[in-house]
């Protein structure tokens, strides 16, 4: 009879709420402890994601919401539904807890949960490894990337792979650098396996890490771009499973979005680095974090521009003459059929050693190079040249950064001029 009572309690407390939530409006302020998760099931309400995206965000993440009257006050004037408040008053945490992906200083992303990821043991053979099909296939990414992380079977997402680095790391933050292209916004990765999984398929971040989610359509480099131009900061962060582009727009599970659409990312997926460290090779020692980050990453601009030219996807990212004016050098704009090419057919031949010594049973290891030293880099870091590297410097907004050593992401100690 107790829990009766308390069943009806709650179903008159949310009556009463829904009508308070409604004289209240949009304009209230949100609770002072409102958790980042809740900030964000708030935001995909307001940007009118549908309700099965947002109970799944809600499932995966990880999370025991006790919502308070004032939580649920709030998050019903924000336009959250009943059904989704419904799902944050009884879900139960999906796995354990999860370490951030950049910083301890604030809560973790929503994880993938791994928990019943089977690994795979072994690369497919018969697998040709001279070169790259115009059209790779699942087959083809086993055999290449096995050497380098291991293959497990996730739900919801099937066969994806995780690389075999350190701790802390992410994608599109090290071991590579950006180029501009006939394409748009190419990263260039050192890594043998670069080619694959930072041009094709797209990554999440789960238990164990980031893992990569196989695709077949090729890009440049597929992240979503955010600038603080005041701050003189500009970010990006790979984009998640679900995020794809559909007769020239952005569909977010099937659902489409706009261009200032975030796709559920929170400043712990984003790297961002001064303006002046644009062009680096290593960016962990210049990756803001702390209350810093969390300052820049509100202050900051979403930008997700891409468009398809003949088949071609285009990353538009920011425009080259603003990125030039704000990074203080000449642009030179490179061919993407030529970058990709040799990328391709370095890491092919270096691939092929690795596939053929690599034993069942062994050990993979992805944190080996490709090509160290400058053999790698671009007419745009050499232009970039100028502004060295490997010393503490200043941007132009007269803030500093020098070398950090923290596993978090890599991120670097970061203070102001006075």
């Amino acid at each position: 009879m107790k829990n009766g009572n308390s069943t009806i309690k709650a179903i008159l407390a949310c009556a009463f709420i829904s009508c308070c939530a409604g004289m209240i409006g949009r304009a209230q302020t949100a609770p002072a402890n409102l958790s980042l998760e809740l900030q964000q099931v708030v935001r995909l309400a307001q940007q009118h994601i549908s309700d099965d995206v947002i109970i799944n965000y809600v499932k995966n993440s990880g999370k025991t919401f006790n919502l308070s009257a004032d939580d649920i006050i709030y998050l019903n004037g924000q336009g959250v539904s009943q059904s989704v408040i419904s799902i944050l008053q009884t879900v139960a945490p999906a796995n354990p807890a999860v370490p951030p992906p950049a910083d301890s200083q604030v809560s973790a992303p929503p994880p993938l949960d791994t928990s019943s990821a089977a690994p795979v043991a072994a690369p497919p053979s018969g697998v040709d490894q001279s070169a790259v099909p115009p059209t790779p296939t699942m087959d083809y990414f086993m055999a290449q990337l096995t050497p380098y992380g291991s293959w497990v079977d996730v739900p919801g997402y099937g066969m994806c792979w995780q690389p075999a680095v350190d701790f802390g790391w992410r994608p599109y933050n090290d071991q590579g650098h950006w180029e501009y292209t006939d394409a748009g916004w190419y990263w260039q990765s050192d890594y043998p396996w670069g080619d694959i999984a930072f041009h094709y398929g797209r990554w999440t971040y789960g238990a164990s890490g980031w893992i990569w989610v196989p695709g077949y359509e090729y890009a440049p480099a597929w992240v979503v771009w955010r600038h603080a131009d005041a701050d003189g900061f500009v970010g990006w962060a790979a984009l998640p499973p679900g995020a794809i582009f559909v007769n020239g727009a952005w569909e977010f599970h099937h659902v489409r979005v706009g261009l200032d659409f975030d796709f559920a990312l929170g400043l712990n997926f984003f790297t961002f680095v001064g303006y002046d460290h644009f062009w680096e090779h290593d960016f962990h020692h210049y990756i803001l974090s702390g209350a810093r980050l969390a300052l820049v990453y509100r202050h900051s601009v979403i930008e997700n521009r891409y468009h398809l030219d003949h088949g071609r996807f285009i990353n538009d990212g920011l425009a080259r003459d603003r990125m030039a004016a704000f990074t203080h050098h000449e642009i030179r704009v490179e061919t993407v059929r030529d970058l990709r090419a040799h990328e391709e057919q370095r890491n092919v031949l270096v691939r092929r050693d690795d596939i053929h010594n690599f034993r069942p049973g062994a050990k993979p290891d992805g944190r080996r190079i490709s090509a160290p030293g400058s053999e790698n880099h671009g007419a745009n870091d050499r232009n970039a040249a100028k502004f060295g590297a490997g010393k503490a410097e200043e941007n132009s907004k007269g803030q500093s950064y020098s070398r950090g050593n923290s596993p978090g992401g890599g991120k670097g100690e970061y203070s102001e001029s006075k």
